[in-house]
C-alpha cells in the first residue's frame, strides 16, 4: 500500500483531465459532448485517495482519527467554496428576478448543508436545458463528494481495522455491486418518474464510482513493475476516458454501466504511476498545474457562464466562450494561491495537530450563516430589491397554481365514477389528452363550453413521463408510476370510448415528431370510433427564456415575442411539420397564430391580456390567457365546430351576466 502522503504527480494530471472535460462540456465545445464524465473521474480520484489515507492509516496504527480527517477536508473544500458562494450571492442579488433569487436562496443553503444532490433531484434533470441557469448546479457534485466523506471513513474503521488486505478490498467490492446494482434496478424496474435523474443525483447511485478508486488502493499492489505494463495500462486508462468524453451524449442514461469505461479508465491511469513515456501527458507542468487549481477552477468556471447568461441574454459565440474561460482559469489562480493553498498549509498532519479550533469554529459559523441567509432568501418573496419591473415570487407561484384549478377541481379519467367530479350523466362528452399543455387545452375549451350544461369535460391527466408506444396500434404504456399504465389502457376500452363524443389534443409544438405515438393513439380511437371529431389546438410562442425573467430584464412582457428570444415560431407548423402521422388523420386544427397573431407576424402576436401574460415560464399558457383564446375559438369557430360534430357553442345573454361578470370580462379584455 501507498504512503498516504506521497505526491503523485500523474493524479493531478488526471484531474487537470477531468476539470476540462467538465469545463469544456459546460461552455458550448460539441466535441466533448460526454465531458461529463469529468466529474466520474473525480469521484474515483476521490474514492482512491481517501481510502488510501485511510487505509494506510489503519494499516499502520490500528486506529483511525476522524477530527484530524475532518479538520483537513474542512481546510481543503470549505475556504474556497465560502468565496465561491459569498460571491454568487452578490451577483444573484444584482441580476436575478425576485423567483430566481428565490430558487438561488434554496440552493445556497443546500451548497452549504451539503444536500445540493437531493434539491436538484426534486427540482429537474441536469440536463434540463433550464437548469443550466441556476448558478449552484454544479454544487451536486460536492454534495455527494462531502457524503461520502461522512460515511466512508466509518463504513472503513468498522469493518477493516481488524482485516487483511483480501477482506478490505472485499468491503469496496461488496459496496460497489450493490451500488451498481441499484442503478440496475431502477434503470430497469421503473421504480422512478425520475429514473436517470435519481441515479444521476443520488449518492447510493455513485458509490460505485467512489468503491472503484478505493480498488485502486489495492491494484497499485498487484501491477506488475515492468515499465511497459504501466505505459500500457495507462494508455487504455486514458483511452477509456476519452471514449467517454468525445463519444457519449446527454440523451445516455447515466451512469449505470456507461460509468465503468470513465471509471476503469481513471483506475487503470492512477495505478500506472510509474508510466514514462505516455505519462509525460500527465506530468507535464501545464497538466499538473491545471490539476492543482482543478477545485477552484470547478467552483468557479460554472457561476462565471451562468452569471454572464443572465447579463446578456443572447446566445453565447465562441469568443464568448473562450474569454469566459480565461476568466475562470485567471479567477482560479487567484483563489488557488491567496485562498486555497493558505488555508490547507495547516492542516494537521500525522506529527503535527497545530491549534485548529479557531479555524474550525469559524469556519463552521460562516457556513452556517451563509446557510441561514439562504434559507431567509429562499422562504422569502425573493423581492429583496423591491424592482418595480419584477414579478414577485408568489405572483408567478400563484399563476402556476391558477393553471391547475379547472383540472384539479374537475373531471379525468381516475374520478369517472365520482359525480361530484366528473358529470357522466351529461349528454356530451369530451376527453382533452396532451402532454403538459393537457391544462390549458382543458381550461380553453371549459371557457368555450362555459354556457352548455350538456358538456363534460374529462382529462386524460398528460401523458407527460408515460412513455405511450404502439402495440399492434394499440396505445400502450407499461409505466406504472402516476396510474400512466391504467389511463394508457382506456384508450384502448371500446367501452369507455363509446361514452365519448368528440377527442381535444394539446400540446406543445403538437406536429413534432416527439408526438407520433400520441397521433397513433388518436388514430386507434378514430379506428373504433370513426365519426368521433377530433380537435387539434396548434401551437403558440415557446421561448429561450421564461417570460417572467424577460420582463424582469426588459421591463416589457413585448420582450417574450422578440425573435431573438424565439425558441419556437409557431407559423406555418403544420405545413412545416417532417413527422407524417397528423396527415393521415382527419381532424379540425385551431390555428392559434390566426386567432392572436393579427398581421401573422409575432411582432403581432398577443402576448398579454390585461394584466397578465400568456405565460410566465417558456410556453404554458395562464389562466387568464387560455380562458381570452377559449372565447376567441367560440368566435371564430364556433361554426367550425359545430359541422364537425362537436356540441354547439352557447352565447349567454348579456342580460342574464351579473354585474361582477361583467367587470371581470370586461378587465380581462
Amino acid at each position: 500500500m501507498l504512503n498516504s502522503e506521497k505526491y503523485q504527480r500523474h493524479i493531478d494530471g488526471l484531474r487537470a483531465i477531468a476539470v476540462l472535460s467538465v469545463v469544456f462540456f459546460h461552455y458550448g465545445q460539441s466535441a466533448f459532448g460526454g465531458g461529463f464524465v469529468g466529474v466520474d473521474v473525480f469521484f474515483v480520484i476521490s474514492g482512491y485517495l481517501i481510502s488510501n489515507l485511510i487505509l494506510h492509516e489503519i494499516s499502520e496504527t490500528g486506529d483511525f482519527n476522524f477530527r484530524r480527517f475532518y479538520i483537513r477536508r474542512i481546510r481543503r473544500l470549505f475556504p474556497a467554496l465560502v468565496v465561491t458562494l459569498v460571491s454568487s450571492l452578490v451577483f444573484a442579488v444584482v441580476l436575478f428576478s425576485p423567483e430566481q433569487l428565490q430558487n438561488y436562496g434554496r440552493s445556497l443553503a443546500a451548497a452549504v448543508f451539503s444536500v445540493s444532490n437531493f434539491l436538484f433531484w426534486q427540482e429537474s434533470g441536469y440536463f434540463d436545458p433550464h437548469t443550466h441557469l441556476r448558478p449552484l448546479l454544479h454544487t451536486w457534485s460536492l454534495a455527494v463528494e462531502e457524503q461520502f466523506y461522512l460515511l466512508w471513513p466509518a463504513l472503513l474503521w468498522f469493518f477493516t481495522r481488524q482485516s487483511d488486505s483480501r477482506r478490505r478490498f472485499a468491503v469496496l467490492a461488496i459496496v460497489g455491486i450493490v451500488s451498481i446494482a441499484l442503478n440496475g434496478i431502477w434503470v430497469n424496474g421503473n421504480f422512478d418518474a425520475k429514473a436517470m435523474s435519481t441515479i444521476f443525483y443520488l449518492t447510493p447511485f455513485r458509490m460505485f464510482e467512489l468503491a472503484i478508486g478505493g480498488m485502486a488502493v489495492f491494484s497499485t499492489q498487484v501491477l506488475p513493475t515492468r515499465p511497459w505494463v504501466h505505459e500500457l495500462t495507462m494508455a487504455v486508462g486514458l483511452v477509456l476516458i476519452a471514449y467517454a468524453v468525445f463519444g457519449y451524449t446527454d440523451e445516455m442514461v447515466f451512469p449505470y454501466l456507461l460509468a465503468l469505461s470513465p471509471c476503469i479508465g481513471a483506475l487503470l491511469v492512477i495505478v500506472s504511476r510509474e508510466a514514462r513515456f505516455v505519462g509525460r501527458i500527465l506530468t507535464n507542468r501545464l497538466a499538473v498545474g491545471v490539476g492543482l487549481i482543478s477545485y477552484s477552477l470547478y467552483l468557479v468556471h460554472w457561476p462565471v457562464l451562468v452569471f454572464y447568461k443572465h447579463y446578456n441574454y443572447e446566445p453565447l459565440k465562441q469568443a464568448e466562450y473562450l474569454a469566459l474561460f480565461i476568466l475562470s482559469a485567471m479567477l482560479s489562480v487567484l483563489m488557488y494561491f491567496y485562498v486555497e493553498k493558505p488555508f490547507r498549509k495547516n492542516a494537521p498532519t500525522h506529527s503535527s495537530g497545530g491549534k485548529q479550533k479557531v479555524f474550525v469554529y469559524s469556519s463552521v459559523g460562516a457556513m452556517i450563516f451563509i446557510g441561514i441567509i439562504g434559507f431567509q432568501i429562499g422562504n422569502s418573496d425573493g423581492n429583496i430589491w423591491r424592482n418595480v419591473n419584477a414579478l414577485s415570487a408568489e405572483d408567478i407561484s400563484r399563476a402556476a397554481r391558477d393553471r391547475y384549478t379547472l383540472t384539479r377541481s374537475g373531471c379525468n379519467l381516475l374520478r369517472l365514477d365520482k359525480s361530484k367530479y366528473c358529470k357522466m350523466k351529461r349528454s356530451r362528452q369530451i376527453l382533452v389528452i396532451g402532454n403538459s399543455h393537457e391544462p390549458d387545452g382543458f381550461n380553453i375549451f371549459s371557457q368555450v363550453y362555459r354556457n352548455n350544461k350538456n358538456v363534460n369535460l374529462i382529462a386524460f391527466g398528460t401523458l407527460n413521463s408515460c412513455e405511450l408506444t404502439l402495440e399492434q396500434d394499440i396505445p400502450v404504456s407499461e409505466v406504472k408510476h402516476n396510474n400512466c399504465t391504467t389511463r394508457t389502457a382506456m384508450l384502448s376500452e371500446k367501452e369507455f370510448l363509446s361514452t365519448l363524443d368528440g377527442v381535444v389534443f394539446s400540446s406543445n409544438q403538437p406536429f413534432d415528431e416527439k408526438h407520433e405515438a400520441a397521433w397513433g393513439a388518436l388514430e386507434y380511437i378514430k379506428s373504433v370510433r370513426p365519426n368521433i371529431p377530433i380537435v387539434v389546438l396548434g401551437g403558440y410562442i415557446n421561448t429561450t427564456r421564461k417570460c417572467s425573467d424577460l420582463y424582469h430584464r426588459f421591463g416589457s412582457f413585448s420582450a417574450c415575442r422578440e425573435p431573438l428570444h424565439i425558441s419556437y415560431n409557431p407559423f406555418n407548423e403544420r405545413e412545416a411539420s417532417d413527422a407524417d402521422k397528423h396527415r393521415n388523420l382527419e381532424y379540425l386544427y385551431i390555428d392559434k397564430t390566426r386567432l392572436l397573431c393579427e398581421n401573422e407576424t409575432l411582432e403581432s402576436c398577443a402576448i398579454t391580456v390585461g394584466n397578465e401574460p400568456a405565460f410566465y415560464d417558456w410556453h404554458h399558457l395562464s389562466m387568464a390567457f387560455s380562458q381570452h383564446l377559449g372565447r376567441r375559438i367560440a368566435e371564430e369557430y364556433h361554426r367550425d365546430l359545430r359541422l364537425w360534430g362537436f356540441p354547439a357553442v352557447i352565447s349567454k345573454k348579456p342580460g342574464r351576466k351579473s354585474v361582477k361578470q361583467l367587470k371581470s370580462e370586461q378587465k380581462s379584455q
